[in-house]
């Protein structure tokens, strides 16, 4: 039934009609008000002639319609009851006066209007009515806009003006009781930011036999374009333009130039828009000619469908249908694809992103813009439903976060209590994204945005409605608790949150008297919220850069308006439950953990923010810190880590020997390729040195990345902190596989004496054992614990005690150790054999025993040494299980280059040797010299 039909129906009726449970009467019934259907967030609701919302009402909710007819005719709810339209009041109107000449401006410039008013002029309101009169905003200083009325003079600035200030501008006010406006008619030229969806650059095969399509794009303004190609389709390299017309319904509005053959070389085609009164906009798409022979990536139909590529070059698609921007991939100089890049975002984040940036500038009620904007957040971070689905989109997200925030800072505005409640569920519902596939991906993008979403949260929550009393608010990751004073009601601010760990807050009486004598009301507000506090970077400020540090608590963040605006300093007392370390994995037990109450600095570190501990004091044992600050803002506890390792002379005596081990082993693979040819007289000593080669190399690598790790800051977000843990560990790992073929192959040349081993065939094996099964337990434990935030350390790049991706190390390595343990116990009691006529003879028995001899002492060394790492780092231990474990790691290198290297006579023979043949006149020299190092009979 529409509202024609159900006007009828009233009309029917009998009246006047008694009121129930009243003296009057009904005189008349009627329809006033019609709703349309509920569209995404919202629903419009239009009065019908003879009626309009009231003053109160309209100044709530944004217009929709014909505004500018009727200022309150028809509003854009986003509550379910918007109630009813009222009868209109008699008003007086005056006559406008005649529309000024339409302006054209160039699209980047900026507009003045100016227009005289009569002498006495009041209640000067600015309005713009979209270009098709569908829709008009009302105009306020913004970013972008400045509305002045000086005497009888009032002048709107608008600068770098685009097509989103194209239409009729608007002056309405009141002069002698009568209602008067002036028009102003505003087109904006065509101008760069028009052209949309058009690539820069696209390759053509040559030696393909289907041609290509340029596309070029623009906004559908709803005018008619012409729209030509330089050089056109009829004959590459001729200049001539083909004019074509481009009308539609569609945006953008895009036009094809068909290409069937190659151009001779590299060419630029212009594609130009015009229309009638705005001028033109060009774009130029550049054709990379593929000429045989020429280097390039073939279609791949990964992650889209990517056409031939020239070498490099950058190859662009377009995101799917819902969603905005490009998709990249580039084409090395050798022809190989590259690394695809997504830059889409869903259309309605873009869209609302657009619509509070222009109230933001200028365009729109701030007042009645701010409850659709936040209740369309919601909508879209709804679990399950909104439009949030990779890193992009919650950058955008967070920025019209930052943008409503900003609304309603420059705008003076106060939050209503469900405007309010609608924005807390925003930020409990984006607290609750994916924290690896979202915030850590968009926040390697954006370094500074979980400082920036707490900025706006900061900025919004410190901005309710004034009331009497208390006020709180409960979601599932953020609470708010407020209360409002003034002179007569003053008392202690004391609030304590429902939440875990322990949160209390405190104001003391005479800092909020000092508070009320500024303005009548004082209004003050704790927030606190649950997870935030894990997504800010690991930023630390002067004083607090030398030591490691882990979040302890939850994040608490205080504000106190006044009549007179916000008060930014003033005493207040937080106390501050620890959190259980078995619910947070950063948590070192390395040592032990001292409490330091800092807040969050927003203009540290470039704009990333960080943590400062100016202003505060720290107080309190046990399971909780008491803070008393000078300030407001964002507060919370770090563990502070003062364990051995942050002793100078232990990191000290650690770098100085790891740089000591590298060298030793530098000096040992040296050692290896000048007597290789000497040494590698057999299978047998062939496989020994392959070996201890192997095991140096791996060493070698693993210090290195160990060394370089130190100077990286830990963190899962850290990529190359990650790619330090993996390669540690990895090498780490394949020294001991080394060390494990190296006890395997003396096992079986001992105990499998004819059961000779070829070399073509077992080099393959012991590489596979060597590299490859470490490499597949590095690779586990990556893919098993980093999408838990559980592989790397908080205080290193080393892998987490906490949550067990220590084991994925502790655990090959013990069994190693144990396994070449009983080998040894096998070889040293087959040796020990009275008869040994099946064993080896001669230079391969003296071989073995080389072997056997390095075995007997690396690795019970090495074992010793990370059996003791995996001890300090998974519990609490003693300063000499710290500097033990220092020495012996920093040392392994050298005891390769002594053990497996000096002490081998072969080696030294071969080496002294190779000295003679370099330096012949130094002859007799060397000669002593080895003759020196020869030992003597019975030795």
């Amino acid at each position: 039934m529409d509202t024609a039909q159900i006007q009828l129906l009233l009309g029917a009726l009998p009246v006047p009609r008694p009121l129930a449970g009243s003296t009057g009467n009904i005189t008349a019934l009627g329809v006033s008000t019609e709703c349309g259907p509920v569209q995404g967030a919202s629903r419009e609701c239009r009065c019908l002639p003879g009626y309009e919302w009231n003053s109160d009402v309209c100044g709530q909710y944004a217009a929709c319609g014909a505004l500018l007819l009727s200022p309150c005719s028809c509003l854009r709810w986003t509550a379910e009851s918007p109630g009813y339209c009222q009868p209109l009041l008699p008003s007086t109107t005056g006559t406008a006066s005649p529309t000024s000449a339409p302006q054209l401006i160039p699209a980047g410039d900026d507009l003045t209007i100016s227009f005289s008013l009569g002498a006495g002029a009041t209640e000067v309101t600015w309005y713009l009515l979209s270009p098709d009169g569908s829709s008009a905003r009302e105009l306020h200083n913004g970013t972008q806009a400045m509305l002045v009325t000086d005497g009888s003079v009032a002048v709107l600035r608008v600068s770098s003006i685009s097509a989103d200030w194209a239409g009729e501008y608007i002056c309405r006010y009141v002069w002698e009781n009568s209602q008067l406006q002036l028009r102003q008619q505003v087109s904006v030229s065509l101008g760069p930011e028009d052209i949309v969806q058009t690539p820069a650059q696209v390759s053509m095969n040559c030696s393909s036999s289907s041609g290509i399509n340029l596309r070029c794009c623009i906004r559908n303004r709803g005018r008619a374009y012409r729209v030509s190609w330089v050089p056109g389709s009829r004959a590459p390299g001729a200049w001539e333009a083909e004019w074509a017309d481009l009308v539609g319904d569609t945006d953008p509005l895009c036009h094809f130039l068909p290409l069937e053959t190659c151009p001779a070389q590299d060419t630029p085609y212009q594609c130009v828009f015009e229309s009638e009164g705005l001028g033109a906009a060009q774009a130029v798409v550049t054709v990379s000619v593929i000429q045989a022979g020429d280097p390039f990536c073939p279609s791949n139909d990964s992650q889209g469908m990517w056409a031939a590529t020239k070498a490099g070059q950058v190859a662009e698609i377009l995101c799917p249908d819902n969603r905005a921007g490009t998709v990249q991939r580039s084409c090395s100089a050798g022809g190989v694809w590259g690394e695809v890049i997504s830059n889409c975002t869903h259309r309605e984040l873009l869209a609302g992103l657009h619509s509070a940036q222009l109230v933001l500038a200028g365009l729109g009620n701030p007042r009645s813009e701010l409850a659709w904007l936040t209740e369309r957040l919601r909508v879209e971070t709804l679990p399950g439903q909104g439009s949030v689905s990779s890193a992009s989109d919650l950058l955008a997200l967070v920025t019209m976060v930052d943008t409503i925030s900003r609304i309603a800072g420059d705008a003076g505005l106060h939050l209503s209590s469900s405007t309010m409640a609608t924005f807390l569920a925003v930020v409990s519902q984006m607290l609750d994204f994916d924290l690896q596939a979202l915030w850590a991906t968009a926040q390697a993008d954006v370094p500074s945005v979980a400082s920036t979403f707490l900025q706006s949260i900061e900025n919004i929550t410190r901005r309710p409605v004034p009331a009497d009393g208390n006020f709180s608010f409960t979601l599932p990751n953020v609470e708010l608790q407020g209360s409002v004073f003034d002179p007569g009601s003053l008392t202690d601010y004391s609030k304590t949150f429902h939440v875990q760990p322990l949160l209390q807050t405190h104001i003391s009486q005479e800092v909020l008297e000092q508070l009320v004598q500024l303005g009548a009301n004082v209004t003050v507000t704790s927030m606190a919220l649950k997870t935030l506090g894990g997504l800010l970077p690991a930023n630390y400020g002067p004083g607090l850069g030398s030591s490691s540090y882990v979040l302890g608590s939850l994040l608490l963040s205080s504000s106190i308006m006044s009549s007179n605006g916000s008060v930014s300093r003033a005493e207040i007392a937080m106390t501050f439950g620890h959190r259980n370390a078995t619910e947070d994995e950063a948590v070192s037990a390395s040592g032990e953990e001292r409490p330091q109450c800092v807040f969050w600095d927003h203009g540290l570190f470039q704009g990333e923010g960080g943590w400062s501990s100016q202003g505060c004091q720290t107080s309190g044992t046990g399971t909780t810190t008491k803070c008393t600050c000078q300030h407001l803002t964002s507060f919370s506890v770090l563990m502070s880590i003062h364990s051995i390792a942050d002793s100078f002379w232990l990191d000290f005596l650690s770098h100085f020997g790891v740089c000591a081990s590298i060298l030793a082993l530098i000096l040992c693979l040296g050692i290896y390729y000048l007597v290789w040819r000497s040494v590698v007289r057999n299978k047998i000593s062939y496989f020994r040195y392959m070996t201890l080669v192997n095991i140096a190399l791996s060493l070698l690598m693993a210090n290195t990345w160990f060394l370089g790790s130190t100077w990286m800051t830990p963190s899962h977000e850290n990529k190359l902190c990650v790619a330090a843990t993996f390669f540690t560990h990895f090498f780490y790992l394949a020294m001991f596989f080394w060390m494990l073929v190296q006890a395997l192959m003396l096992f079986h040349h001992l105990v499998f004496v004819f059961h000779q081993l070829a070399k073509a065939s077992v080099t393959p094996l012991v590489v596979t054992i060597g590299y490859l099964c470490p490499l597949i337990i590095a690779a586990a434990a990556v893919a098993v614990y980093y999408p838990k935030r559980g592989y790397v350390q908080a205080t290193a790049c080393w892998l987490s005690g906490h949550n067990g991706a220590i084991y994925a190390f502790s655990v090959p390595v013990l069994a190693i150790v144990l396994v070449n343990v009983l080998i040894l116990f096998v070889v040293v009691m087959k040796l020990m054999r009275p008869s040994v006529s099946e064993g080896p003879k001669g230079e391969e028995r003296k071989i073995l025993l080389s072997i056997l001899k390095a075995l007997l002492i690396l690795t019970p060394i090495f074992g010793l040494t990370w059996g003791l790492g995996v001890i300090t780092m998974t519990s609490k231990s003693s300063e000499l299980s710290h500097y033990m474990f220092a020495v012996l790691n920093s040392l392994q290198g050298v005891f390769i280059l002594v053990f497996g290297c000096l002490m081998d006579k072969k080696v030294r023979d071969a080496l002294l040797e190779r000295i003679q043949k370099e330096l012949p006149s130094g002859a007799t020299t060397a000669q002593g010299t080895r003759e020196s190092l020869e030992p003597k009979p019975g030795e």
